[in-house]
């Protein structure tokens, strides 16, 4: 749920219902891009200016970050001693948050990558596996942790470097999803019932819970500076559906049309939300759900089997991966 919660997508099928599915993109321009040398490329975000965000593999020990300027330089970078390196987000400022792992993957560790390039790493007291997710304007930066005794608690770390805990009350597990300029954080919980809820976290530390109507769990993955929620729900059959949450409280689900699961990953300043399903062959489109209501599909054109966006910004513009003919994801831009 926005790059550090799983994804569900799976299901066998029948070419045409994809082929029927998958609707022209409306005259959107497509670029693709790869590190030099990547096996495997795939973006975890997109700021205002269009600057991307992400990771790409060499090997199967060893991935980097990297950060693709608007004009299409990239540059590559790593914490200290990193073997794999996975961003998660890039602010307006060119701020980047993530987190690591060294050769022997035994302690996973948050990081922020300043805009000058600098790299600060931090774990919160007693974490064992810690991970970053996004930026507030002011620079503080929201994420989740393990420690010896409970497997997901939030928190914030300021700018100073002081780091505040919090935990969704009688929660088994709290696990931040996305953080909005103003402070509120959306999210999920598993309370004592082993159900997974979405929760929205002001900044003034309230917490509220919330359910998709008819849902067996869900999940609070992408909040925009209105307020609004994106995320998933999962049903009675332990399918995914989408759903948007207003900020009165005011939740809608959907799906695109032959969707068989459905994932939404982030919302723009305006509304509108992009994401990707799967249909019933097994095949996964991206998706952009309008403020209106309206959907629309889309598939990269090299795409053989997947598109898969991960972030949008406030002018509309999409990166995320695609699989191509052998099974290799590449990263790319739809741009409008």
């Amino acid at each position: 749920m926005n790059v550090g919660n799983a994804t569900r997508l799976r299901a066998p099928g029948v070419a045409l219902i994809a082929l029927c599915a998958a609707a022209p993109a409306n005259g959107a321009t497509f670029t693709t891009f790869d590190p030099t040398g990547s096996s495997f490329t795939l973006p975890a975000g997109i700021n205002a200016s269009g600057a991307i965000t992400g990771f790409y593999v060499v090997s199967a020990q060893i991935a980097h970050g990297f950060v693709r300027a608007p004009d299409g330089t990239i540059t590559i970078f790593d914490p200290h001693k990193a073997t794999i390196t996975n961003p998660a987000a890039i602010d307006d400022k060119g701020r980047i948050c993530g987190k690591y792992t060294t050769k022997t993957r035994l302690h996973e560790r948050a990081f922020v990558r300043h805009a000058d390039g600098t790299i600060t790493v931090f774990d919160p007291p007693h974490a064992t596996q810690s991970w970053a997710v996004g930026f507030d304007r002011q620079g503080n930066v929201a994420g989740s942790f393990a420690d010896h005794v409970i497997k997901a608690r939030g928190f914030i770390r300021s700018t100073d470097g002081k780091i505040a805990v919090f935990d969704y009350p009688s929660a088994l597990a709290t696990s931040v999803g996305s953080i909005n300029k103003g402070g509120t954080i959306a999210g999920l919980y598993v309370s004592s019932d082993y159900v997974y809820h979405g929760f929205i976290r002001a900044p003034d530390g309230t917490l509220t819970s919330f359910d998709a109507p008819n849902a067996t769990g869900t999940a609070g993955d992408s909040v925009n500076d209105d307020g609004t929620v994106t995320g998933e729900y999962f049903d009675a059959n332990d399918n995914d559906h989408g759903y948007v949450r207003a900020s009165d409280g005011t939740i809608t689900t959907f799906d695109p049309k032959y969707s068989v699961e459905t994932q939404p990953v982030d919302i723009d300043a305006h509304g509108a939300i992009t994401g990707y399903y799967q249909t019933s062959d097994g095949v996964t489109h991206g998706f952009i759900r309008k403020p209106d209501g309206t959907i629309g599909s889309f598939d990269d054109p090299d795409a053989a089997k997947t598109t898969m966006p991960i972030g949008m910004n406030r002018s509309g513009i999409v990166t995320g991966g695609f699989t191509d003919a052998n099974s290799i994801m590449h990263g790319f831009i739809r741009s409008k």
